[in-house]
């Protein structure tokens, strides 16, 4: 028994021994073959989306159609030549993924403009948004949802001083627009430069704005507005406006006018023997269509953010696309809708991933070329130096008067 508890005891102080004694790590010479020591898996990119989502609002019906259609026509050659390549390569993913376009109607109607703009947030989950006019009424809901927009044909410059950082304006804004429309005129010669303007306004606060813009350029310049007369979208009669300017013997009438409000004005100032020396009817007038008016849509003065002719890189490629598919030159906002896909496009490529406060940040520092010309944002949000056209309908052809960089045909002034 005694022998037995001496082994048993002996048999316990070699385990406890041991338990403190390092162990020597085998070697292939003890014949135990060695593990290799284990290493972290390669890195590999997350799984991509099947598409780049951005948000295109635009009206597709309702007045606002006219600049609404031909916009969503530029958006998709835009997104078309984009992903003939593969789409927009996104370091994140590291791999091409093409742009898928959301198009939600606004119907030309601000609070449905809102309320497709919290669609585009909640619903479809958008990576960035675009659109034209009426967008501009969804600019908080942008904000207060960290997405990143960008708008075109939206001119209202109070947005630049709301102190948004999610909003991008593509085009020259009322504050720049208003001082270029009278240089025009105040660089004719003194014996016929216009010094009466007449101003028919919309009630629509974006209209409110360059009229008053048009008004402070104008005291600036010793131009008197000698009457101004407010009416609603869609008036069918204007004759008060038109009888107020002809009696205080207005040489300019200026207005900013949808299409069927343009076409009243000049109906009833002809009925009515209203014959200003010039007359600007901006938005009104722009529409390629405007040719089928005939001699009473001729010398009526418009503006655009682009034309086919402008000589910037890729524009031939873009109006023989618009050419193949349609039959037709394209209309002024192609243009420029097809640009505000090139500055997206381009920002996602450059934030490397789908995160939209990193796509926000990368479109602020955007500084490229594009169909319309150099696009480099300032601090409001507003595009630095931005391409504005003055064209005036010659022989049923809208023709560039200016700038002298990419004037068509000299101004016809005054009307014939």
């Amino acid at each position: 028994m005694k022998k037995a508890g001496l082994i048993v005891f002996v048999a316990i102080a070699l385990v406890t021994l041991l338990a403190f004694v390092p162990a020597c790590p085998a070697t292939p010479e003890d014949g135990v073959p060695t593990t290799p020591p284990t290493t972290s898996p390669p890195t590999t990119a997350p799984p991509a989306p099947e598409s780049i989502k951005v948000g295109a609002l635009v009206s597709l019906t309702g007045f606002d159609a006219a600049i609404g259609m031909p916009s969503k026509i530029g958006y998709e050659l835009g997104a078309e030549k984009i992903n003939q390549d593969g789409g927009v390569y996104v370091k994140e993913f590291d791999k091409k993924i093409p742009l898928e376009l959301i198009y939600l109607d606004i119907e030309g109607d601000a609070e449905k403009a809102v309320a497709r703009a919290e669609a585009l947030n909640s619903q479809y989950n958008v990576s960035v948004a675009t659109g034209t006019t009426m967008i501009s009424a969804a600019a908080e809901i942008f904000e207060k949802n960290r997405l990143p927009a960008i708008s075109v044909a939206s001119t209202i410059s109070a947005l630049g001083l709301a102190g948004y950082q999610y909003w991008f304006s593509l085009d020259a804004l009322n504050w720049d627009i208003a001082p270029m429309i009278v240089k025009v005129f105040d660089s004719l010669p003194a014996e016929t430069r216009p010094t009466k303007w007449a101003l028919f306004e919309e009630q629509m606060f974006f209209v409110t704005e360059l009229t008053d813009a048009v008004k402070q350029a104008a005291a600036d310049k010793g131009i008197s507005i000698v009457y101004e007369g407010q009416y609603a979208t869609a008036a069918p009669d204007l004759s008060p406006l038109v009888n107020g300017a002809k009696d205080a013997g207005a040489e300019v009438l200026f207005s900013s006018a949808n299409t069927g409000d343009a076409i009243t004005t000049l109906r009833q100032s002809k009925e009515l023997g209203f014959n200003p020396k010039a007359i600007i009817i901006i938005r009104g007038c722009d529409d390629p269509a405007w040719a089928d008016l005939g001699p009473m849509g001729e010398y009526v003065i418009g503006n655009n953010f682009w034309a086919p002719t402008l000589p910037f890189a890729g524009n031939e490629e873009l109006v023989a696309a618009h050419m193949a598919e349609y039959g037709t030159a394209p209309h002024p906002l192609v243009g420029s809708t097809y640009a505000a896909l090139q500055v997206i496009a381009d920002a996602i490529e450059r934030a490397g991933t789908l995160d939209r406060d990193a796509i926000k940040d990368a479109i602020s520092a955007t500084d490229m070329m594009t169909v319309k010309g150099q696009i480099k944002f300032n601090e409001t949000g507003g595009v630095i130096n931005p391409i504005y056209l003055l064209q005036q309908w010659q022989n049923g052809a809208q023709e560039i008067v200016w700038p002298d960089d990419f004037v068509t045909k000299p101004l016809v002034y005054p009307i014939p």
